[in-house]
């Protein structure tokens, strides 16, 4: 894929992007960028499409039968569901974390390493991204004595930060994440989000949340999602303060029906 930016600045460009089933729509119509360097908290409530945007931002609704795409997502210029575009490759650009910690039964540091052993990085590389994963990952002063440890011996919201760490040892420029902390406990939560502060200063992240207050905390900008719609998206503070749109204002204030 294409490793340039586009005139227009944005890593990430979705355009007229629809999910569809057999019987109804999952999302309809909806165009957004990702700018370099920000953190995009996607909200709304239970069931409005939020995991299935983000999983077709890489190409992973691909992974559920019978869903039907169109529109397009491009990803620096290039239509990531264009015909002979690697699936595979495409996910390597854009990781994703899932709501649970999916670690595997093997070593810390393998765990870090599973991307690059995938595509055959020599040890040397490995040993260089690993570390340098953890380090952005918040994890490396934990682990960098036990690295030979069993990944399921850490702590949730350890194993979370692993998963982070495994994303970002393949180099990604955007990170996707479904609801990253909704399993863990405050402390860790805390922990994860001190870890994307840091990561969006250097990536696009694409944060779907629950959390209104952890949008608040984190994100450049919020985008309302509704019945498979994004119906509002600006900076997080108009948002928050300033909804353009009565669901919008609903849904933040606590007052939606």
């Amino acid at each position: 894929m294409s490793a340039a930016l586009p005139p227009d600045g944005a890593i990430l460009s979705v355009d007229g992007l629809g999910v569809t089933t057999r019987d109804r729509d999952l999302l309809d119509n909806i165009s957004i960028d990702f700018s370099a360097r920000s953190l995009t908290a996607v909200v709304g409530p239970s069931g409005c499409g939020k995991t299935t945007f983000v999983r077709s931002l890489n190409r992973m609704t691909e992974l559920t039968p019978g869903l039907r795409i169109r529109g397009t997502v491009r990803y620096l210029g290039q239509d990531i569901y264009a015909k002979g575009v690697n699936p595979v490759v495409v996910r390597r650009r854009m990781g994703m974390v899932f709501q649970r910690p999916t670690v595997f039964p093997m070593s810390i540091f393998e765990n870090a390493a599973f991307g690059l052993r995938i595509v055959r990085a020599d040890d040397g590389e490995v040993d260089r991204a690993v570390a340098e994963a953890l380090q952005r990952a918040g994890l490396w002063d934990e682990v960098k004595d036990e690295l030979d440890r069993p990944a399921l011996a850490l702590s949730g919201g350890q194993q979370q930060r692993l998963c982070i760490a495994r994303a970002l040892a393949v180099r990604p420029r955007v990170l996707l994440l479904d609801e990253p902390t909704s399993a863990l406990d405050p402390g860790a939560t805390q922990r994860v989000e001190a870890t994307l502060q840091r990561l969006k200063e250097d990536i696009v992240l694409v944060l779907v949340t629950h959390n209104v207050g952890q949008a608040a905390r984190l994100s450049d900008r919020i985008a309302f999602l509704h019945s498979g719609r994004l119906v509002e998206v600006g900076a997080t503070a108009d948002i928050l303060e300033r909804p353009r749109e009565k669901l919008t204002e609903q849904f933040i204030t606590g007052r939606y029906e």
